[in-house]
């Protein structure tokens, strides 16, 4: 029996990304692998965008200001967007296990 935990999922998990990644697994995806991927991915852009700052500052010698603040924003921004998918991933796993381990029980 399917349990509705809309009302137990905390403010700052988007819902319709819980029911996605939920969707996903119960459909046989792996949300574990997912997690891994997003993690991955995450430290990839992150060192690009670290690494082409950079590049900016010392090697071309441009506008500091310009690009230490439009390097901090990109960084900023993305890791926002990236920490609102990964907690509603995080709440969708819990749900699913909290569900897989009422049907054990």
């Amino acid at each position: 029996m399917a349990t509705d935990h809309r009302s137990s999922r905390p403010w700052y998990c988007i819902e319709s990304l819980v029911d996605d990644y939920r969707f996903v697994a119960d459909n046989g995806g792996d949300l574990r692998m997912l997690r891994a991927l997003k993690i991955l991915r995450a430290i990839i852009v992150n060192a690009g965008i670290i690494a082409v700052t950079l590049y900016a500052l010392v090697a071309t010698g441009a506008d500091a200001t310009i690009v230490a603040t439009t390097g901090l924003l990109t960084l900023g921004l993305y890791n926002g967007v990236e920490v609102a998918d990964y907690a509603a991933l995080a709440q969708a796993f819990a749900e699913v296990k909290a569900e897989q381990d009422s049907e054990d029980s």
